[in-house]
């Protein structure tokens, strides 16, 4: 397997996992700072529509002026820099912004590991390769869900929000060791 696919599986395990220590849970941290069930429903929704609209903006931008590799790894430090936010949020209109920065990262990531990955890729070993990523991600994206509640309810959100900030920057520095393809 190709060492850009091997890094950018272990940070897509460590960024989907982070995401997962929390998804089960969202709606109880909302709660939590005092918002309802449909304000949870709206950040995602938010996040999810604000995510599809800079997609289309996004692929405006001439890649020429971008590195995919700092594209990637400034990426995930959006991811942490947002994680690490939750801990401060103290009000319902604050996860908006989160979700509005966590949109960002995921579009500024996307098509560049999209495109390392497809420049990584050995002919003929594709299905194989996917095979691997898709499962181990949803391994630990599994794994991840039972930990996140564990750990929210015996640590408290701001720990799990600790761990999944550490996770995006240890996937942040993992990017530097990615090789672009030119």
């Amino acid at each position: 397997m190709h060492r850009n696919i091997k890094l950018l599986l272990t940070c897509s395990i460590l960024i989907h996992g982070g995401i997962n220590l929390l998804a089960p849970i969202y709606a109880l941290y909302i709660k939590e700072i005092g918002g309802t069930l449909l304000l949870a429903s709206a950040t995602i929704g938010f996040y999810a529509i604000l995510k599809g609209m800079l997609y289309f903006l996004f692929k405006q931008l001439d890649e020429t002026h971008f590195s995919k590799k700092f594209m990637i790894i400034g990426g995930y430090l959006i991811f942490a820099v947002s994680y690490i936010l939750y801990i401060i949020a103290s009000k319902p209109i604050h996860i908006f912004g989160i979700q509005a920065l966590l949109a960002v990262a995921e579009v500024v990531i996307n098509p560049s590991w999209s495109s390392i990955i497809a420049t990584s890729l050995t002919k003929g070993k594709e299905r194989n390769i996917y095979s691997d990523f898709y499962g181990y991600r949803s391994i630990f994206e599994g794994a991840a869900a039972i930990v996140g509640g564990f750990l929210a309810m015996h640590l408290g959100f701001d720990a799990l929000f600790g761990l999944m900030a550490g996770f995006a920057l240890t996937a942040c520095f993992l990017g530097i060791f990615l090789v672009e393809n030119k």
